[in-house]
């Protein structure tokens, strides 16, 4: 007989065996029924899977699995109507008049008194007679999603040992919870289930369920049918979200429950505690009732995702709500009242404060470092409005005290030790590091500075410098022949400074500008080449401390009458001399109308190099009486006159040295005789036509040339004057 699809459905070969099974056991004996070998409607999975029922799913080797008419299966359990297996829609549909539940959906069952068909089991009926057993299929509820325990019961059955028990996926996410069955050993489960020792919320210790051995539950179509679900949820630190699960003809619908998160201002109920955007919500702000409306409220506030509207503030802190002007954002003043609500009345800073310094040393100067804007009525006795205490634990440091040197700020200047300091004492530079500093400049003024100590720059307290950049010039220096101030005196080349020089025979070394040369000779002896080498080479001459050294202590030549021969004088001049002076009178004697024989004559018989030269005083050494300065060579003569220049344009004519008028005289004639007057000559002047006296005596200084180039030399006789009176 052809197998005919039950209302059209399809179900898998090897699932329908259980049903198979299970309609087998109307007709035949007891225990007879083969039991599903798959593990049918396990939580494990491999069960009954309503979406390859219909064919509206699975995979495509579900899509080729070969069917079963099961309405020709039903025909042939259910040879009579009414009986045992046969489908049903309530009790009045079968003759035992009890209809219950199946996994192929309701079916008639029967009586029994100890025993039932295999996978069936004989169980007390629910209802007014609790002493009727009727066989009721062992698996109906197992595995099915649920609720609560009852939803594990059999329909038409007394509660029994069947539980509702959740899975935990061991990740804080409960999946569902499944109905399992009593058992006492894994004997009692089908197929793919074991009998474990299960603990049930609620029950004390564990009882014994029949569970499956791996996976999940699938549904059957009959939990399909009466939508059978359970509840599922996610749990972690922020709470627990719940949803359900529910059989559905494509299998059991996923877990939609969110994961529990903190609670933000979202609209949105993120921690699944059925609250939404509740106080201190992630992003809440807080607010603080405003009862003043100045924008600061009191008491503890709460953090909340919206505004509460008028009477509150986002800002806290008002410590009198009842007064605008006073609030945290206020300014504190001097007043007694804290305005700032900072709890602190009229501190630091407040307006109308002034400021004051702490006075610890009591010195009447209060410390810059510890100064407080201070309410009059919160100063202490120790605060002062004088500052400028450098050092507040000192009473003998403070402004306008003399800086002394001891290594502090005696008068808060800013400045320790300055210059000028009592006990302070003179340093002065020293660039060439000799020790010794400079202690004037140029113009006299003082370089020193009165410091406390040396520093970086004055370094000596020794003055004294006059060359502060050479290291060999100070004041303990030995002067030595060198041009320079050594040992920084004032002089140059003074003191010892010859003893530096080369010895000099004949008598000292001595020093001048810097070159070593003769200081001093001894008794008579003379340096004229001025060379160190030779020394003292020369003696003096004759006269040398004699005689001729001065107009007074004059060398006599003697008289020289008209006409007397030459006389001759001789001598060396050696160096610091004065010069020699000679003497001698040159006599005008009486002329016999002839020429007049009056001529006096003086020149150098030998001048070696021009050295020497000679003055001429006639009549005395007085400066009065001087007629020639630094010559060679020089005369006297007799001279005539002619007539007296005639007409109103006559001037007087110059006098000289040589001329014996020294008034306007006639014109001169020159040397001549002693004649009569010319006959036109008128008028008469003294000593004309007649040959007066011109006797004089005559004194002669011979002396270095001191414009001459220097070319001394060392003879007794170095030089000859000659002297006569007598004409050419």
């Amino acid at each position: 007989m052809r197998v005919r699809a039950l209302k059209g459905q399809r179900l898998h070969i090897a699932n329908v065996v259980a049903w198979i099974g299970l309609l087998a056991c109307t007709g035949g004996p007891e225990g007879t029924a083969g039991q599903p070998t798959t593990g049918a409607d396990s939580f494990g999975g491999g069960g009954l899977d309503i979406a390859k029922v219909d064919g509206s799913g699975g995979g495509a080797a579900d899509q080729d699995a070969p069917t079963l008419d099961l309405s020709a299966v039903a025909e042939k359990m259910c040879a009579t109507p009414q009986s045992f297996g046969c489908p049903c829609a309530g009790n009045e549909d079968c003759d035992s008049g009890y209809c219950v539940d199946s996994e192929t959906g309701k079916v008639c069952t029967k009586t029994c008194t100890s025993s039932c068909p295999k996978d069936w089991k004989c169980t007390q009926t629910a209802g007014d007679n609790e002493l009727t057993y009727v066989c009721l299929p062992a698996y109906t509820q197992l595995c099915r999603p649920c609720k609560d325990h009852k939803d594990c019961t059999a329909s038409g059955a007394k509660a029994d040992v069947n539980f509702c028990i959740p899975r935990d996926d061991g990740q804080g996410f409960v999946n569902g919870s499944f109905c399992g069955t009593g058992c006492a050993a894994d004997k009692d489960c089908k197929g793919g289930f074991v009998c474990s020792d299960v603990a049930i919320p609620g029950v004390e210790g564990t009882v014994k369920q029949c569970m499956p051995q791996t996976g999940e539950c699938s549904c059957l179509p009959a939990w399909v049918a009466i939508g059978a679900s359970t509840a599922c949820a996610k749990t972690n630190e922020f709470g627990t979200c719940t949803a359900s699960r529910t059989c559905t003809a494509e299998g059991l619908t996923l877990c939609t429950a969110d994961m529990p998160a903190t609670e933000t201002c979202d609209n949105a109920d993120n921690d699944c505690d059925g609250a939404t955007d509740e106080d201190d919500a992630v992003g809440c702000v807080m607010f603080y009732p405003d009862n003043d409306g100045d924008g600061f409220g009191t008491g503890g506030g709460a953090c909340l995702c919206g505004d509460p509207g008028v009477g509150y503030a986002k800002n806290g802190g008002d410590c009198n709500d009842l007064v605008a002007s006073t609030k945290p954002s206020a300014d504190e003043i001097c007043d007694n009242f804290d305005n700032n609500c900072n709890g602190q009345t009229d501190e630091a800073g407040a307006k109308g404060c002034k400021v004051y310094y702490k006075d610890k040393d009591a010195d009447k100067f209060g410390d810059n470092d510890d100064s407080a804007c201070l309410c009059p009525s919160k100063k202490g006795a120790d605060w002062i409005e004088q500052g400028g205490d450098c050092d507040d634990t000192n009473k003998l440091i403070k402004p306008g005290v003399d800086e002394v040197c001891n290594k502090k700020d005696d008068n808060c200047n800013g400045k320790t030790d300055e210059e000028g300091a009592d006990g302070c004492k003179l340093y002065y530079t020293d660039a060439d590091l000799d020790g010794y500093g400079p202690a004037t400049s140029a113009t006299g003024q003082s370089l020193g500075k009165c410091l406390c100590g040396p520093n970086k720059i004055y370094t000596t307290d020794k003055p004294g410098d006059c060359d502060d950049n050479t290291k060999k010039v100070n004041p303990t220096v030995l002067e030595i022949c060198n041009g320079v101030d050594d040992d920084c005196s004032g002089k140059t080349d003074d003191g010892n400074a010859a003893s530096s020089c080369p010895p000099v025979a004949g008598g000292q070394a001595g020093c001048t500008l810097g070159k070593c040369g003769v200081g001093k000779c001894g008794p008579g002896l003379f340096d004229v080449d001025d060379n160190p080498a030779n020394g003292c080479e020369c003696a003096g001459d004759a006269n040398y401390g004699v005689k001729g050294n001065t107009c007074g202590n004059y060398i006599e030549l003697g008289e020289m009458p008209d006409g007397s021969n030459t006389v001759t004088g001789k001598g060396n001049i050696m160096p610091g001399e004065d010069g020699d002076w000679f003497h001698f009178f040159a006599k005008d004697q009486p002329d016999d109308n002839t020429c007049d024989q009056y001529f006096v004559r003086i020149k150098f018989a030998s001048n070696p190099n021009n050295q020497f030269v000679f003055d001429v005083y006639r009549k005395s050494c007085a400066a009065a009486d001087q007629v020639c300065k630094a010559e060679k060579e020089h005369s006297w003569t007799t001279s005539f006159y002619g007539q007296q220049p005639i007409g109103s344009d006559a001037k007087p004519q110059p006098s000289t040295f040589g001329d014996h008028q020294k008034s306007p005289v006639p014109e001169k004639a020159g040397e001549c005789k002693c004649l009569a007057p010319k006959p036109n000559f008128t008028g008469a002047a003294p000593g004309i036509n007649l040959c007066s006296d011109n006797s004089a005596h005559y004194f002669v200084r011979v002396y270095r040339d001191p414009n001459a180039k220097p070319s001394p030399v060392c003879v007794e006789n170095a030089y000859i004057i000659a002297v006569n009176n007598s004409p050419p």
